[in-house]
């Protein structure tokens, strides 16, 4: 069965929060949002009485020394790295050379495999990206090739830069995606592009690799995601450990409170989007719906920056340690955030990956029209039988919410007992259950708006 083509991008294709609404329920909406918030709290006060003290500050876990070994193997590694290296000038010649329609693959792996499968990938594999990035592979061989150190270049970038520039970056990405109406377009997938490439390369030059790190929107993200990977290296050796011990001993580079704030603003303004007030507001105002977007995209993610650092920094006033300044505390309480942009991104993107990631791997084949079939995959059929369950996708979004709020509340706590003395621990952790319990709420009245 020959497959429909890639009808648009994510924004426009799916509603990315899929198919399910508050109807498709198994209980009234009310009771699903009260419950909802019920939950974190009685969950909170079982851990504020149960769980005293810290648990994780390390994060021990079981030593592979076998997969160790095959992971650094440097034949082992450099075949990953030219096999997605290859995935990525493949998708270039779609990009670059292919006609500019709907059934190019480049937009599904821009849009789908990059953006929504680098959650699932990093969960499953942990910092993948970091290690087989193609930005650090094509670095590394300009390097080679001048006989000059990767790790280093012309200046020092300083840690204090931290993933800053990544967070920058991820909001274009988000702009891209969510505002920009060309979108769909290869003169302006090029652009972006050609900027990423430009920029990380040229920055790795000046700075040496560590720019990559922090600039590059992709792998900031991937390495967020990965701090609740079972996989972890821990002194130079691959364990498998708990999830929740490798993201509480997490130590966030200066950035990191902006980068998740990125990636859940961004998210809650996609489903803002489909609000019908936003909406009929957007369609008959005389402002330019690009000014609205950005707009709305930037006060989305400020909401969430501001409630998470103002609920971060009142623990300063509890704190263990002395030195740490209010400014410490939103960057170190960052990881207690990402279970909850796992949780948004499975509940709004996975029916996205699952259809269109099916119908990306179909053009796959063809990525200049030229009608070829090199991965036999070009005449298979998209098997969309997902949608034939909102009541399943409904409850599936709920869980991922609410499951990676729970989940969240736990890994502040336990990185709360880190960093306040005993005798404070519940004045010091009141305000991010607030957050946390709002971020709940406006999520499930977001994704399910009427």
């Amino acid at each position: 069965m020959q497959s429909t083509p890639l009808q648009l991008t994510p924004a426009q294709l799916i509603p990315l929060h899929g198919i399910g609404t508050r109807h498709d329920l198994p209980l009234p909406f009310s009771f699903v949002v009260v419950g909802a918030a019920a939950a974190l709290v009685l969950s909170f006060v079982i851990l504020f009485f149960a769980w005293r003290t810290p648990r994780f500050l390390t994060p021990g876990g079981t030593t592979l020394a076998s997969l160790t070994r095959l992971v650094d193997a440097a034949g082992f590694r450099w075949t990953l790295r030219g096999l997605l290296l290859a995935a990525f000038i493949w998708a270039g010649l779609g990009l670059f050379a292919g006609v500019d329609q709907l059934t190019n693959p480049v937009f599904g792996f821009v849009y789908v495999w990059m953006w929504v499968g680098l959650v699932p990938l990093s969960i499953l594999f942990g910092p993948f990206w970091r290690a087989l990035n193609p930005i650090r592979t094509l670095h590394r061989g300009l390097a080679a090739v001048a006989r000059v150190d990767y790790r280093h270049g012309l200046l020092d970038l300083g840690d204090r830069v931290g993933v800053w520039p990544a967070a920058l970056g991820l909001f274009g990405f988000a702009w891209l995606e969510l505002i920009e109406p060309d979108r769909t377009s290869l003169a302006v997938v090029r652009v972006w592009a050609l900027v990423w490439l430009v920029t990380l390369i040229i920055g790795a030059v000046i700075f040496g690799e560590t720019w990559v790190g922090a600039a590059d929107p992709f792998e900031a993200y991937a390495t967020s995601v990965a701090q609740i990977s079972p996989w972890r290296r821990v002194d130079g050796e691959l364990r498998l450990v708990d999830p929740l011990a490798g993201l509480t001993s997490w130590n966030p580079p200066p950035g990191s409170a902006a980068v998740v704030a990125t990636l859940l603003g961004s998210t809650a303004y996609d489903s803002f989007t489909n609000n019908s007030w936003w909406i009929q507001t957007v369609q008959n105002s005389d402002i330019s719906s690009l000014l609205w977007g950005t707009g709305g995209l930037l006060t989305m993610i400020a909401i969430v920056m501001i409630t998470f650092a103002a609920a971060a920094a009142w623990m300063h006033r509890y704190r263990r340690d002395r030195q740490l300044s209010a400014g410490d505390f939103p960057r170190l309480m960052a990881g207690s955030v990402v279970p909850i942009v796992v949780g948004y991104a499975i509940a709004h993107y996975f029916t996205l990956l699952v259809v269109e990631g099916q119908r990306t791997a179909i053009n796959w084949s063809d990525p200049m029209g030229l009608g070829w079939n090199v991965f036999g995959s070009a005449h298979m059929g998209v098997n969309q039988s997902v949608f034939n369950h909102p009541t399943a996708i409904a409850l599936v979004q709920v869980v991922a919410i609410v499951g990676g709020h729970l989940v969240g509340i736990v890994a502040a706590h336990e990185k709360s007992l880190q960093l306040v003395t005993p005798r404070h621990a519940l004045a010091a952790q009141v305000p991010m259950l607030a957050v946390m319990v709002f971020y709940t709420c406006s999520g499930l009245l977001l994704l399910f708006s009427p």
